[in-house]
């Protein structure tokens, strides 16, 4: 079986599409925008973001798994202690695409979200963006990647492996609950974005 890797700049391609993959609908609403002057979208944001190694959506930020070199999955982590370097990042690869004011709603649009998708505690290691080609797709690979987090989880210190799923993705959920999460809490995003339910699990280390 091919084992996990952290992603680089050449596999922004394969990358990007697979981080979109990952919640479509949020990471569209969230960063897809029309302005008087421009037109913006999620995709071409994204591409632009992990092309740069730092920050949330740089490619620095995220593990994946390579088969007949082909990106068939990803995943990344986000834990308290980021840092001053990685929120700096994340704010320049918003600032570098969105022009002038119109960044403006990018972050108030990210700020409303706070209450569906919380900041991970000092004792948690958060699970995002996973995606899974749909060639690859129950082979495992969903698994393998939460176990490489887990692992990463463990070398950080940390006691809990955390993420967010929305409600009515039975496919994902079946396999974190498979793998050891179990469900915490529900949240319904209340915000302008609409983005329906989620789940909140937890998995103890």
């Amino acid at each position: 079986m091919p084992g996990v890797r952290r992603a680089n700049a050449d596999d922004i391609s394969d990358a990007v599409a697979l981080v979109l993959s990952s919640a479509p609908v949020a990471l569209e609403r969230l960063f897809s925008q029309q302005t008087e002057h421009n037109n913006y979208h999620a995709k071409s944001f994204l591409i632009r973001a992990f092309a740069q190694k730092a920050g949330q959506f740089g490619y620095g930020n995220h593990w994946v798994i390579e088969i007949d070199n082909k990106i068939a999955a990803i995943g990344c982590g986000w834990q308290f202690e980021m840092g001053e370097a990685y929120v700096k990042a994340t704010l320049e690869s918003m600032t570098s695409y969105y022009q002038g004011v119109d960044v403006l709603e990018v972050l108030h649009r990210c700020q409303a979200l706070q209450p569906v998708f919380a900041r991970p505690a000092a004792d948690e290691l958060c699970v995002g963006h996973i995606g899974v080609a749909e060639a690859f797709q129950r082979q495992g690979l969903c698994s393998q990647l939460l176990a490489h987090l887990e692992s990463t989880a463990y070398t950080l210190g940390k006691r809990k492996l955390t993420l967010d799923v929305k409600q009515d993705n039975a496919g994902a959920i079946d396999c974190y609950q498979q793998f050891g999460f179990e469900l915490v809490r529900i949240t319904q995003d209340t915000s302008i974005m609409s983005l329906g339910t989620y789940v909140h699990m937890c998995k103890l280390l």
